[in-house]
């Protein structure tokens, strides 16, 4: 596939191809706490307990709420990999991206889904500026100020330890992993944990999450909370 397309807007019916692929990346981005793990996918059924209507996949634990994804698009993420889907969500941006791994039966697959679903083929470089196919930490295109203060990031458990869980929850979508860390990388205030034997990833960014009052450089397994977008606007105001 040398460009974008974008899939008809019939997300359910798109959403239960996935439970034919083999284990995909879950990637989920959120500003300040990202993550990616592998996943087998299964069928979306609806959830309660929002006043949206909710559908989640009992395989990955995926939460998603129809009526928030403004598009879905078949974006590959680089040269000679397999085009990845990209979530584009209202007020948020590309907040979830699932992406296959070249196997035959996955190429195969969405050689199927892009006849099935495809709508329209669009310029690579306009999803690339609102940031589809970013990296973890490369959350500059999310969360507008419209949405700063809708988004509920997490994290519990320290790499010491030997058990690290992440959840995010937001209008659009809410995902989570549980990982034993094998390897923790930190670069100024970014720490890029990671499990062993597989693609399972976190990063944090120390700028965003807190221990209550304190900072992550203090981390000790208390749970780490997104910053409010108030506690950001007054610190900037002190500077």
């Amino acid at each position: 596939m040398d460009q974008p397309l974008r899939l008809k807007n019939c997300h359910e019916a798109l959403l239960n191809q996935f439970l034919h692929f083999d284990p995909m990346h879950l990637v989920v981005r959120s500003r300040g706490l990202s993550f990616v793990r592998e996943t087998n996918f299964g069928v979306f059924t609806s959830k309660r307990g929002r006043s949206s209507r909710m559908i989640r996949d009992g395989e990955s634990g995926l939460v998603l709420c129809p009526e928030r994804i403004e598009s879905v698009y078949l974006f590959s993420p680089g040269a000679n990999r397999p085009p990845a889907f990209e979530f584009d969500f209202a007020d948020y941006g590309f907040g979830i991206s699932i992406q296959p791994r070249e196997t035959p039966r996955n190429l195969e697959i969405l050689a199927r889904i892009a006849s099935l679903f495809g709508d329209a083929v669009v310029p690579a470089s306009d999803l690339i500026a609102r940031g589809a196919g970013s990296w973890l930490d490369e959350w500059g295109h999310l969360e507008q100020s419209a949405s700063e203060g809708s988004t509920d990031a997490r994290v519990s458990g320290t790499a010491a330890e030997g058990k690290i869980a992440a959840q995010i929850v937001t209008p659009g979508f809410e995902a989570e992993i549980a990982m034993r860390p094998a390897f923790e990388d930190r670069d100024g205030q970014i720490r890029r944990i990671a499990a062993a034997g597989g693609c399972d990833a976190i990063v944090i960014d120390a700028d965003v999450l807190v221990i209550g009052d304190g900072r992550v450089d203090q981390w000790d397994g208390r749970q780490l909370l997104k910053r409010r977008a108030e506690q950001l606007r007054s610190e900037v105001a002190t500077w």
